[in-house]
C-alpha cells in the first residue's frame, strides 16, 4: 500500500492565511468599511471636543425707541463668548484623541477577527480538498483489488463468493462516491462564503496549496502575562479607554469651577429732542464680563464622583480583558498539547493499521481471510488519514488564534 497523503506537511507560515485574499477583504468587506469610517467619525471629535464653546449674541430692539440722555435708543447688539476653567479644553481634547485611538483599536480588532474567520474558512476549504483527495485515493486503491478478487476464484469454484465479494466492492465504492458529492457540495458552500466575506465573486476560484500548510513555533509555550498581549487591540483599547477615563476624571473636577465670559454691546441711540434735554445721539460700545456660579454643591459633587466611578470602571474592564485573553490562552495551550499526543497516537496507529492490511491482504490472497475483513481494515485506514488531516487543521487553526491574542503575523 503507499504511504498516506498526509503523513508530512508543507513547513510554510504564508500558506495557513490567506493572505492573496486579505487585501481583497480588507478593501471591500461593508462591515470593515463601516468600522474604519466610524473610527474616522472619532478622530473629528478631537477638534470638537478642544474647541471653545459657540459664542451668544443678542439683539434687542425698542419699539418705541426708549429715551435715554444720548438720544432715542432703537436697539442694541452684544456678543458673548465663555471659556471653561483653565486646562478644560486641553483635557477634553487629550479624551477625544485616546477615545480616537481606542476606536482605532476596535477596527483592528473587526479586521482581525475578519481574517480570522478568512482563515478558519480557508483551512475548512483545504480539509475538504484534501479529504477528497484521500477519498480517490482509496478508491484507486480498491478498484485495484478487484484483481486479487478474481485472482482467489480463478479456479472457477465458489461463484457466488465471487458474486458476494465484487457486490461488496461495489457498495464500498459507492460509498466513498456518495461521500465524495456531500463533500463537493460542502466545498461550493464554503468557496461561496469565503468569496462573500473577501468582497469577491460568489463563483470566483480560490487558489490553495496542494499540500496541508504548518507553521512552526514555539508560541504556545509563552506565559499569558500583560507584555504577551501588548499588541492585542483588545488590550491596547482597553489601556486607552482607562487613560481616556482618568482624563475624563480630570475634566469632571474642572467642570465644577466657574467659567469666565468676555463679551462686548453695542447700542445705537438716534437724535433726540433738544427740548427734552437729549443730545445728538451716536454710537456706544460697552465690554461685558460674566462668571458662572458653580454654587451647587451636590451636583459638583456628583460630578467628581462620576468622573472617579467612570475611572474604576475602566480599570476593571482593563483587567477584565486581560483575564480573559490569559484564558483563553491557556486554553490554546492544553489544546495544542493534546492536539500534538493525539497526532503522536494517529500516526502509531496508521503505521500498525497498515501493517494489518498486508497481511489481510496476503490472507485474503491465499483463502484464508474474507472480503468483509479486509473493508474494515480499509475503513479504519480511512478513518485514521481522515482524524489526522483534522488534528493537522486544528493544530494549525489553534496556532492561528494564538496569532490573533498575540496580534502578530497577519494580524499584527
Amino acid at each position: 500500500m503507499t504511504i498516506p497523503l498526509f503523513m508530512g506537511t508543507v513547513n510554510s507560515h504564508a500558506q495557513i492565511y490567506p493572505e492573496p485574499y486579505l487585501q481583497q477583504a480588507l478593501e471591500n468587506n461593508p462591515g470593515l468599511q463601516a468600522q474604519q469610517k466610524a473610527w474616522e467619525a472619532t478622530q473629528q471629535q478631537a477638534n470638537i471636543s478642544g474647541a471653545l464653546p459657540d459664542p451668544t449674541l443678542t439683539a434687542g430692539f425698542f419699539t418705541p425707541p426708549m429715551e435715554r440722555l444720548m438720544g432715542n435708543q432703537w436697539f442694541d447688539v452684544g456678543v458673548m463668548q465663555m471659556f471653561p476653567w483653565f486646562g478644560t479644553l486641553g483635557k477634553q481634547r487629550s479624551v477625544a484623541e485616546k477615545m480616537a485611538e481606542s476606536q482605532y483599536q476596535q477596527f483592528r480588532d473587526e479586521r482581525n477577527r475578519l481574517f480570522m474567520d478568512m482563515t478558519r474558512l480557508w483551512l475548512e476549504i483545504i480539509r475538504k480538498e484534501q479529504e477528497l483527495k484521500i477519498i480517490d485515493h482509496y478508491k484507486e486503491i480498491l478498484k485495484a483489488r478487484e484483481d486479487i478478487i478474481y485472482t482467489r476464484y480463478e479456479a472457477g469454484q465458489q461463484r457466488s463468493g465471487l458474486a458476494l465479494d465484487i457486490y461488496r466492492l461495489e457498495i464500498q465504492l459507492a460509498d466513498l462516491q456518495n461521500r465524495s458529492e456531500k463533500i463537493h457540495n460542502e466545498l461550493t458552500v464554503l468557496k461561496e462564503s469565503f468569496n462573500i466575506m473577501a468582497g469577491r465573486e460568489m463563483q470566483a476560484s480560490i487558489n490553495t496549496p496542494d499540500r496541508l500548510p504548518s507553521i512552526s513555533g514555539l508560541e504556545h509555550e509563552l506565559k499569558p502575562d500583560a507584555e504577551t498581549f501588548a499588541s492585542n487591540p483588545r488590550f491596547m483599547k482597553g489601556m486607552l479607554e482607562t487613560e481616556a477615563a482618568k482624563t475624563m476624571q480630570e475634566v469632571s473636577r474642572l467642570k465644577t469651577r466657574p467659567m469666565l465670559g468676555l463679551g462686548l454691546q453695542y447700542s445705537y441711540f438716534a437724535p433726540g429732542e433738544a427740548t427734552m434735554g437729549q443730545m445728538d445721539g451716536g454710537h456706544m460700545l460697552m465690554p461685558m464680563v460674566s462668571v458662572s456660579l458653580p454654587i451647587f454643591s451636590r451636583k459638583n459633587q456628583a460630578t467628581r464622583q462620576q468622573g472617579e466611578l467612570m475611572a474604576d470602571a475602566a480599570q476593571f474592564r482593563e483587567k477584565n480583558v486581560l483575564n480573559t485573553l490569559q484564558t483563553q490562552w491557556l486554553q490554546l495551550q492544553a489544546k495544542i498539547s493534546n492536539l500534538q499526543r493525539d497526532e503522536n497516537f494517529y500516526n502509531h496507529q496508521l503505521d500498525i493499521t497498515q501493517k494489518t492490511w498486508e497481511l489481510i491482504l496476503n490472507a485474503y490472497a491465499s483463502g484464508d481471510e474474507g472480503f468483509d475483513e479486509l473493508l474494515r481494515i480499509q475503513d479504519q485506514l480511512l478513518t485514521l488519514e481522515w482524524r489526522i488531516l483534522e488534528n493537522q487543521i486544528n493544530q494549525n487553526l489553534a496556532r492561528a488564534e494564538m496569532d490573533l491574542l498575540m496580534a502578530r503575523n497577519i494580524f499584527e
